[in-house]
């Protein structure tokens, strides 16, 4: 009769130092692939949001109206202009503003389509900011929506209909071409030319 042999105290113990080994190792790589996945998923929001905010920029552009709005005092402030008011890059009347238009003509009151809207760089974080009412107070708050963080710098430039660019708009009337750059702390710099009124 043969005897059975059953494994030695020190054969267990390598078995499970092998096993051990090959654990570490096996979390060690889900630990930096969960992290690489960490890092890719805050990269996407980032470019996710950053391609949110050029489109709004896009459409507020592409929509431009040639419409001064009143102030307060009876003053007329030009349809596309760049504020000297500090953080404030650009303010602009637009078109396009299906919000609520429906529901207001409906119950038989009428509303413009048309939209004020005001970019503005503050602590970082790009504002955009705009009135449904275009002769609105100075004192009426605009509804705020912050369209991308972390933003170093931004700067603008206009191209008319016949001058080179420049960095204030100071022609009547509405640009042909405005050409962003932005500075993100993590995407680094980006450039856009929207094409405007034509």
């Amino acid at each position: 009769m043969r005897k059975v042999r059953g494994f030695t105290l020190l054969e267990l113990m390598i078995a499970m130092a092998v096993f051990a080994v090959l654990v570490m190792l096996s979390y060690s790589s889900i630990s930096l692939l969960l992290d690489s996945n960490r890092n890719n998923s805050g990269r996407q929001a980032e470019l996710q949001q950053l391609q949110k905010a050029l489109l709004f920029v896009e459409r507020d552009i592409h929509q431009l109206a040639d419409r001064a709005v009143s102030t307060e005092y009876g003053e007329a402030t030009p349809a596309f202009h760049t504020p000297t008011d500090a953080g404030v890059l650009l303010e602009l009347t637009r078109g396009g503003n299906p919000d609520m238009a429906w529901e207001l003509r409906t119950s038989g009151q009428m509303r413009s389509t048309l939209q004020r809207v005001r970019y503005v760089l503050e602590d970082d974080k790009l504002l955009r900011q705009s009135w449904n009412l275009l002769d609105h107070l100075e004192t009426d708050p605009p509804v705020s929506v912050i369209l991308l963080e972390q933003v170093k710098s931004l700067k603008l430039r206009f191209k008319g209909e016949k001058a080179d660019w420049a960095e204030v708009w100071e022609d009547v009337g509405l640009p042909k071409a405005v050409e962003l750059t932005l500075d993100h702390e993590n995407l680094g710099e980006i450039k856009r030319i929207f094409i405007g009124y034509l």
